[in-house]
């Protein structure tokens, strides 16, 4: 009779029955039946939530993708207010975290704004991540406008 491997509920790598830890990642290996039966860590309520930027549908989007790699429990969230934004702009989007992922998700954050801004200052600080503005520079923003008065970034209309 074959005994059931057992699987590192980190990486996810199979071990043989007899194993006991995983050498990746060094926590005790667990039965499949075992791992199914984990219950899932719900995220808590958005009152409970941080912010961590507020963004078109698609930088939310590709923000919260850099999130499920690094592994940080998120949600996205549409913005709560006028639910016809002015022409040209896209329905704004909340991107919250736990209060203890804050700190890497702001710095996955602002990894991307330098990958998908390549001009910005070194050491930018995100001036106005969360509110609704110049996702460069933080200005202040026309409905209509096309681009930045401030930094001149050309911007994109909705989704």
């Amino acid at each position: 009779m074959t005994l059931p491997p057992k699987i590192c509920p980190e990486c996810g790598e199979e071990y043989v029955h007899s194993a006991q830890e995983c050498i990746h990642c060094d926590v005790p290996l667990v039965l499949e039946a075992e791992l199914a039966e984990a219950p899932v860590e719900e995220l808590a309520p958005s009152s409970d939530l941080v912010s961590v930027r507020v963004a078109s549908a698609g930088w939310a989007l590709a923000l919260s993708e850099r999130l499920v790699e690094a592994g940080i429990p998120h949600r996205v969230e549409a913005v709560a207010g006028d639910s016809s934004p002015a022409p040209g702009r896209a329905h704004p989007y909340a991107v919250l975290v736990r209060p203890q992922d804050v700190g890497r998700a702001r710095g996955i954050d602002a990894e991307q704004m330098q990958r998908e801004i390549p001009d910005l200052p070194e050491g930018w600080d995100a001036p106005g991540a969360e509110a609704e503005g110049c996702p460069a520079c933080g200005a202040a923003l026309a409905a209509d406008a096309a681009e930045c008065p401030d930094c001149g970034l050309a911007l994109v209309g909705p989704e």
